[in-house]
């Protein structure tokens, strides 16, 4: 699980305070494997659940149900144009965003309510939220990532932070961007590694 509904995760284990104001529920899905032991029939297993399924902009497989929206989002990489990624042994398709890897990469599993969730750690999710909140077009989009990354910077451990910044080959744009973030939530550059 990625995206916003991390945030309730980190609530409970780490008593970090956010109110949750998306019904968009994200998974992101790595496009490495092909072994038969992990196919599955995400499409049917989730229609299953009483969504349904239809397709959005470009291709991009999304689901419907109950008021809330699930979608599968998976690492692009290459050029800006790829309308969706084809995940053939789920039966889905997901939407190629960058650095995607960081959130898969640095996870962790927990169990909540009967269910095992796979998270990102906090760090990751950190710098994550740190490098896309200036790629982004929306300003409220831009708002929510600046206040998640304020409501989890108490529970950062810079040691796993900065060793998910090293693990990543970051570009001169992308430093600017996390330059930028992290003066405006106040989280001083060094404990990044990047200063």
């Amino acid at each position: 699980m990625i995206g916003s509904w991390v945030m309730l995760i980190y609530q409970e284990l780490y008593g970090t305070r956010y109110t949750l104001r998306t019904l968009d529920v994200d998974f992101a899905v790595h496009i490495a494997h092909r072994q038969s032991q992990l196919r599955t029939d995400m499409k049917q297993l989730i229609i299953g659940l009483g969504f349904t399924d239809y397709l959005a902009a470009e291709g991009v497989q999304k689901f419907t149900g109950g008021g809330y929206e699930v979608e599968f989002i998976g690492q692009r990489s290459g050029g800006r144009n790829k309308g969706f990624l084809s995940v053939p042994e789920w039966n889905i398709t997901a939407i190629p965003l960058p650095f995607i890897n960081i959130l898969i990469d640095f996870s962790d599993i927990t169990e909540m309510d009967g269910f095992t969730i796979r998270f990102p750690i906090p760090e990751a999710y950190f710098l994550h939220k740190l490098i896309i909140h200036r790629k982004r077009p929306s300003v409220a989009k831009r708002g929510k990532d600046l206040e998640q990354c304020t409501s989890i910077m108490q529970v950062i451990n810079d040691d796993r932070l900065l060793q998910i910044t090293k693990a990543q080959r970051l570009g001169k744009e992308t430093r600017r961007h996390i330059a930028a973030s992290c003066d405006a939530i106040g989280f001083p550059l060094q404990r990044i590694g990047l200063s």
